[in-house]
């Protein structure tokens, strides 16, 4: 045969032993096709806390504590026995081991009763998920099964298998499940002998069962601890150890910390998601517990059974905290019910979302001054929680001290539909299902919010006005998932008024020099049913709510006396020596000078200035429309217009023209006002010659309104005091009619705009402003 002969022969060999193992191949898809292996058991659902520490677990739906388990978490002893006693060849062969096969057909076919098996860890594996009675047929379907399994999976994918579905006595299955019950610790940590016990149980694990007293276990410990010291699988020493350690019979309960946030997540995990790994901080969730438990005990007596606490990390909104109630076994006050998603009324906790709305479109600044006095609006009538009214009030103050009608007011102006949708924006979805059906009452707690919502809505003021997603897993923050709320500017003004503590909320005694410091608003809802304190700095905000979840009232159960020294608390032991102290000025937020009497601007006749933080081509420019210039007689009884100004016996004075529903407040309480004296009834001059005067808009300013969220500009004018009635026209387009000295609003949009106003006798004065976009 030549050269050439013997290459052909060769290629043909080489051809027909590549067809047959193509042939073969093929074979072994379309069996693994025909013949799918069978379906793995459910794990039992887990959720751990973020440092690995498992909260709690459930039962499989056929009832088994069955944990997944993987090689990580398990202690290197235990893999150590598991292998040398079940298939020490187990890392270099197919899924069947011959040797052994051949070893036990042997020794058995010399024997009348089985004394030795053959089964490899992975046929195991295999006969778990697909039991079969024990036939020579069934033998070689568990070998194909095995080198099936093999194929799909790695070798510590089928070890970690198996030790997640070893039979360990009862409805026990799985390593993670036998240490925790048995011993209350996790695999990682278990010891030599407890390695051993729990590699000799699944030979008998109705026999060996560690939570009942069983001579037996112990003598097939010492028997295979011996061995494995005879094999050098452990030393003599650490043998010797294990030998002397005491076997304790005793089972453990499955440990349940943040029972409501465990379920929360368990019923929001998919199907095959049973390993949940939450953001929860094990040290902080137990801090919260206690605390509110052994505050809910003190206040017990004052017919308030329950409590809710939800603690976010600012850094990237992950929920470290989570409380549902004070007691989840105690079934009286349904500390079953979770309380940090249950609809509750905020009460007044929806009023900084409010403001910061109004300081965002440049409508309010914190020296901004606001009525407080009784009113009425299309037949609704509020009132202030103490029953009270202050006059005429700061935005500052009308927020801090939860003032109520400034707060109505504030909401008529802008509009329900706005704020609605503001709420929607910020996750609100209670708001949502109801927006249709709220009024004004809605910031007086009209509706309906959870503690979840409105603490993660709260949170937007702790960064830099933009919502996250909460998190409840280990994560952080993805730009692409936020949305702008506010700006941050409008974020620091909020946060240093809700710092102040010279407020009417601050009713028991807490020592804010020795607290970390932090922002809050507290909330009562009505009928006194629900109690809130909402707050944050840098590093946390804490929601929190008092109450009962039957619903049923309490005359304490007001916010500031019954919620805020829960949440003072909370930040003390949580936040207690933080760095991270403050949130720093942004470089927009300056301090000007406003009159103190309108909170505007001041013009050269105010004469009582303070000072008020606000922020740059955002903040309203408006003029004080306050004070006039009145020509009146010496005796400031009579007023005088040009035309009938005496040569003498007169002065120029300048009052206070205040709203009338305000001076209408101070007469009927007795309070001194310098109202203008009547005209002088002698003049007889006409008044065609008298155009109104525009105060605002001034054409001496620029007008910069975000594009997105277009803001109100304040339309006002003056006339003489016999003037009844003003009409304003907006580029020829007649668009509010009020009285003389009431404001009217306009929605701006950039461009060029013609603003008239047309008094009553047909006089009129023309503005042209510019409106720009930022």
């Amino acid at each position: 045969m030549n050269l050439f002969s013997a290459g052909i022969i060769a290629v043909i060999i080489k051809k027909r032993w590549v067809q047959k193992l193509s042939g073969i191949i093929f074979c072994m898809i379309l069996i693994d096709i025909l013949f799918p292996l069978p379906k793995f058991k459910e794990y039992s659902k887990a959720v751990y806390a973020v440092d690995g520490t498992m909260l709690t677990a459930y039962l499989t739906n056929d009832q088994k504590w069955r944990l997944r388990t993987e090689l990580e978490e398990v202690s290197p002893e235990l893999i150590k026995a598991i292998i040398a006693k079940e298939d020490k060849r187990f890392f270099y062969h197919l899924g069947f081991d011959p040797f052994a096969i051949v070893r036990s057909f042997i020794t058995n076919s010399f024997s009348s009763k089985k004394l030795s098996g053959a089964s490899t860890i992975t046929m195991q594996v295999v006969r778990i998920l697909e039991p079969k009675k024990r036939t020579y047929l069934n033998k070689l379907l568990e070998i194909f099964r095995a080198v099936q399994l093999e194929i799909h999976f790695s070798k510590r994918e089928i070890l970690g298998i198996y030790l997640s579905y070893l039979p360990l006595g009862g409805n026990i299955e799985g390593i993670s499940s036998a240490s925790f019950i048995f011993y209350n610790h996790p695999p990682k940590t278990l010891s030599i002998s407890q390695a051993v016990m729990l590699a000799v149980i699944p030979g008998n694990p109705n026999l060996l069962r560690l939570d009942r007293i069983n001579d037996e276990i112990k003598n097939r410990r010492d028997y295979w601890l011996k061995r494995f010291a005879d094999e050098k699988a452990f030393s003599k020493e650490s043998v010797d150890d294990a030998l002397n350690e005491p076997i304790l019979q005793h089972r453990f309960a499955i440990p349940v910390i943040a029972p409501h946030l465990c379920l929360y997540l368990k019923e929001r995990a998919s199907y095959e998601s049973d390993k949940i790994k939450s953001s929860l901080n094990l040290q902080i969730q137990k801090n919260a517990e206690d605390i509110l438990l052994n505050y809910i005990n003190k206040i017990r007596s004052k017919k308030i059974s329950n409590g809710a606490v939800i603690i976010i990390d600012n850094k990237n909104s992950s929920v470290v905290g989570y409380v549902g109630s004070s007691d989840f076994s105690d079934k009286k006050s349904r500390g079953q019910v979770n309380g940090v998603i249950a609809p509750r009324s905020p009460g007044s906790t929806l009023k900084p979302a409010l403001y910061a709305d109004a300081i965002e479109t440049g409508f309010l600044t914190p020296g901004t001054k606001l009525l407080d006095v009784p009113i009425e609006i299309a037949g609704y009538e509020p009132e202030n929680y103490k029953l009270n009214f202050n006059g005429f009030v700061t935005t500052e103050f009308a927020l801090v001290n939860s003032l109520n009608i400034p707060a109505v007011l504030l909401l008529n102006q802008i509009g329900i539909k706005s704020f609605v949708e503001l709420l929607e924006r910020g996750g609100c979805n209670e708001i949502k299902k109801q927006k249709d059906k709220l009024g004004l009452s809605m910031i007086l707690g009209g509706c309906s919010v959870t503690l979840e919502e409105l603490s993660r809505f709260y949170s937007i003021f702790a960064k830099g006005g933009y919502l996250y997603p909460l998190s409840f897993h280990k994560t952080n923050l993805q730009s692409e998932d936020r949305i702008r709320m506010f700006s941050k500017e409008t974020c620091y003004l909020i946060a240093d008024i809700l710092s102040g503590t010279k407020r009417n909320d601050v009713t028991v005694d807490l020592d804010f020099s020795k607290l970390p410091k932090f922002a809050w608003k507290t909330g009562t809802s009505y009928g006194k049913r629900d109690a809130w304190a909402i707050g944050f700095n840098p590093n946390f905000t804490i929601g929190v709510w008092v109450g009962n979840f039957d619903g049923s009232s309490s005359p304490f159960l007001n916010g500031a006396e019954s919620a805020l020294p829960l949440l003072a608390e909370l930040f003390n032991v949580i936040d207690y020596n933080s760095r991270n102290k403050w949130f720093d000025k942004p470089s927009d937020v300056y301090s000007r000078e406003v009159c103190s009497v309108s909170g505007l601007l001041p013009t050269n006749d105010c004469t009582e200035r303070r000072i008020e933080l606000a922020i740059k081509n955002r903040s309203h420019n408006q003029l004080c429309d306050i004070h006039q210039k009145v020509l009146v007689s010496n005796d400031e009884k009579t007023q005088y217009c040009m035309e009938c100004l005496p040569d003498s016996n007169y002065k120029q004075k300048i009052y206070e023209v205040l709203n009338k529903d305000l001076i209408r407040w101070y007469r009927k309480n007795n309070i001194a006002y310098d109202s203008i004296p009547q005209h002088n009834p002698e003049c007889t001059a006409s008044l065609d010659g008298e155009n109104p005067k525009i105060i605002s808009p001034s054409e001496s300013f620029e007008y910069f309104i975000d594009e997105d969220e277009p803001q109100e500009i304040v339309l006002l004018a003056s006339s003489n005091p016999k003037i009844q009635f003003h009409y304003w026209y907006v580029n020829d387009v007649l668009i509010a009619k009020c009285k003389q000295g009431e404001k009217a609003f306009y929605k701006l949009s950039s461009g060029k705009i013609k603003i008239v106003c047309l008094n009553d006798l047909g006089k009129s004065t023309k503005v042209e402003i510019v409106v720009k976009t930022y």
